[in-house]
This record gives structure tokens, C-alpha cells and sequence, in this order.
């Protein structure tokens, strides 16, 4: 809340206005209250309108301070539940996992130059990034799975990706529109991964398949990309020129490597072992619900859905990468700090299709 003074016909009146957020997520202002006329307000005290800005500003902070520890209350009581199953309660949830894939992607895997550079190249008229339609389609693969009780993670208006800023729709559609262009790029980009990460990272079985003729898969490296079939061999000439879905391939080899990639840097940092679905259940329940502000100037905070053991083995997870577990509640700097990321703004945190709505 704040005192502003308008004037009309000459004569300058006292109004009590506050700021208030509308629902195509732009600040308005409306009045509280018209405190008459300013020469009125002065003429008994000339310092009236400093001691009532004054004390309007210390009330207004009083307001936001409850609000704030009302809010705060009420996500930590959120985060602490086992799961939510519904959305009603207003707050986006965003899967900050996401930094972890895009982080194996772009610095481990190094694709995000490769696909950037070969847009840039011959494709420059595409209105959207490769690279990030690639990944997002590949995380959404890799974490959706139905859990032991048949619940299933939903990505859609209310749950987003950390810095992910396309619908489900929007995803399935420029996959669709870039299948070309990824069939035919798809075997350089296995040759790429698999020269510089089978020694390092124990993936010996893609090394080996690959050969002068093309790909030779096994019984054992069918049932690793969950595909049936006693053996399989596609040719070069295949893996090039045809026009088949020839990146779905790719796609399972993208998703198993960097699920290997992620239990072999957990492994080698906790001394333990652990199953791809133990993995897997923690990438997927890694959650900020966010907390938008009800009045202008105020921080979005972030607020970590603490989920027991899938939270703990997600801290491991950040650690095992060089980043560190995130705090309860934080801001967007402290939320980019936390997973080696540049969020100088919300709307790099939040989907645009969850912002509108806020």
C-alpha cells in the first residue's frame, strides 16, 4: 500500500492505493481509499502527509511480513508432504532435475554445441532451439514412468521444466518437424558419444556394436535399450540415408547414457550402488513449488518438496555433479547458485505457460 496524491480541478486529494497482480499475470493498482482533500489534510499539521506515508508504509510492511510468514507456512507444509497428487492449491510445481540433464548434455555430452552449430548452419529458419526440443523430449521419456501406485507424472499446465519454455504440445510438434534433420544427423552423433565416453564411463557394449558396416546389437544390448529380439544389424547405408524414425534409436541410446552417466558420477561419489529406478524416482519427484508475490517488488521463492528418501538421494545426485542440495525456500539467485546456472529472471525459472497464469 502507498499514498498517492492526484488533482483534479485544481484542488490535489489524498488516495490510499495498493498493488495488485491480474490474471494475464500484468501489476495494476486500485484505491483503498480517498482521504479528501491535501490542503485539508495540512492545514492543522504541515508534516500530516510524511507522518501518513510513513505510517502507511510501516502497516503495508506489517501486511506483506503476515502474508509472507502465512505463505511460508503453508509451502512448507506443502513441501514436507509425501506427495501431491493435486494442483488445486495454486501453486506451479517446476522439476528442477532438469539442470542436471541439461548440464550432462551440454557439458559431458557436448551436443548442445553440435545441434546449436548445425542449426545455426543449415537450419537457421527453425523458430525454435533444436537442442532444447531434443532434450525436454528426452526428459520427459526418461522420468515418465508410472510409479508403484499408478500414479503418473503428469507434465503440463501446472507442472513444468526448470528453464523450459514449451508445452507438452509445443515439444511433440517440433519433434515431429525435425525428424528429418535427426535421422540424418543421428549416427554422427552416436559416433561422437561413443569416442568420447565408453572408456570413461563403462559403456563398452556401444563401442563394440559399432563397426565399419554399421550397428550390430546383441541380445544383451537390446534388453539394456528395452528392445526385444535375439539380435539385430543395421546397416551405414540404412543409419544415413533412410528415411525411417532412425532417431527413436538414437533416442534410446541418449536416454540409457545419460541415466549411466548419472549413476556412474553417484557411484563413484557415495561408494554405493544403486538401481536405475531408485534413480529415476528421484529425478522424477525433484520439485520447487513456486511461490508467486501477491504484491509488486516482491521475490518469487522457490520452495523444495521434501520427499524423504528421494529427496536425500536427490542431494547426492546434485553433489556427485559439483552442485550443492537446495535450501527448503530460496530465491532465483540463491535457486541458480545451488545448480551452476545464470537465473537472472523468473521467467528463465518458469515456463511462460505457468507465468501467464500467475
Amino acid at each position: 500500500m502507498y499514498i498517492q496524491i492526484k488533482k483534479s480541478n485544481n484542488t490535489q486529494y489524498v488516495y490510499l492505493v495498493e498493488s495488485f497482480r491480474k490474471e494475464d499475470g500484468s501489476i495494476g493498482h486500485r484505491t483503498l481509499n480517498k482521504l479528501g482533500k491535501l490542503d485539508d489534510l495540512l492545514k492543522d499539521d504541515p508534516n500530516a502527509l510524511e507522518k501518513l506515508k510513513k505510517d502507511v508504509k510501516e502497516k503495508s510492511a506489517e501486511l506483506k511480513g503476515a502474508i509472507k510468514k502465512d505463505v511460508v507456512t503453508r509451502l512448507n507444509s506443502m513441501a514436507k508432504s509425501s506427495r501431491l497428487k493435486k494442483y488445486e492449491n495454486g501453486f506451479p510445481q517446476v522439476n528442477y532435475a532438469y539442470a542436471i540433464f541439461n548440464y550432462i548434455w551440454s557439458d559431458i555430452l557436448k551436443l548442445d554445441y553440435r545441434l546449436n552449430y548445425l542449426q545455426s548452419r543449415y537450419h537457421a529458419k527453425l523458430k525454435y532451439s533444436l537442442s532444447e526440443v531434443i532434450l525436454a523430449n528426452l526428459v520427459i521419456a526418461i522420468l515418465g514412468y508410472e510409479d508403484e501406485d499408478g500414479n503418473e507424472l503428469v507434465y503440463g499446465p501446472d507442472l513444468g521444466f526448470l528453464g523450459v519454455n514449451y508445452t507438452a504440445e509445443q515439444l511433440k510438434e517440433y519433434m515431429a518437424n525435425s525428424q528429418d534433420i535427426l535421422n540424418e544427423e543421428s549416427l554422427y552423433m552416436l559416433r561422437f558419444i561413443v569416442k568420447q565416453l565408453s572408456a570413461e564411463y563403462d559403456m563398452d557394449f556401444l563401442s563394440t556394436s559399432l563397426n565399419q558396416s554399421g550397428l550390430k546389437l546383441d541380445s544383451d544390448t537390446l534388453e539394456k535399450l528395452q528392445m526385444s529380439g535375439s539380435e539385430a544389424t543395421v546397416s551405414k547405408e540404412e543409419l544415413i540415408f533412410t528415411k525411417t524414425a532412425r532417431f527413436n534409436q538414437m533416442s534410446s541410446y541418449l536416454r540409457l547414457i545419460m541415466m549411466k552417466i548419472i549413476r556412474f558420477k553417484l557411484e563413484q561419489y557415495t561408494k554405493e550402488s544403486f538401481d536405475y529406478s531408485e534413480i529415476r524416482a528421484a529425478l522424477r519427484e525433484a520439485i520447487v513449488l513456486v511461490d508467486y508475490p501477491l504484491v509488486e517488488g516482491e521475490s518469487f521463492l522457490y520452495v523444495k518438496r521434501n520427499n524423504g528418501k528421494n529427496v536425500i538421494l536427490m542431494n547426492k545426485i546434485l553433489k556427485s555433479l559439483g552442485m550443492s542440495p537446495l535450501f527448503n525456500i530460496q530465491d532465483k539467485t540463491e535457486l541458480g547458485h545451488r545448480l551452476h546456472l545464470k537465473l537472472k529472471e523468473d521467467s528463465k525459472i518458469v515456463p511462460s505457460f505457468i507465468m501467464k497464469k500467475i
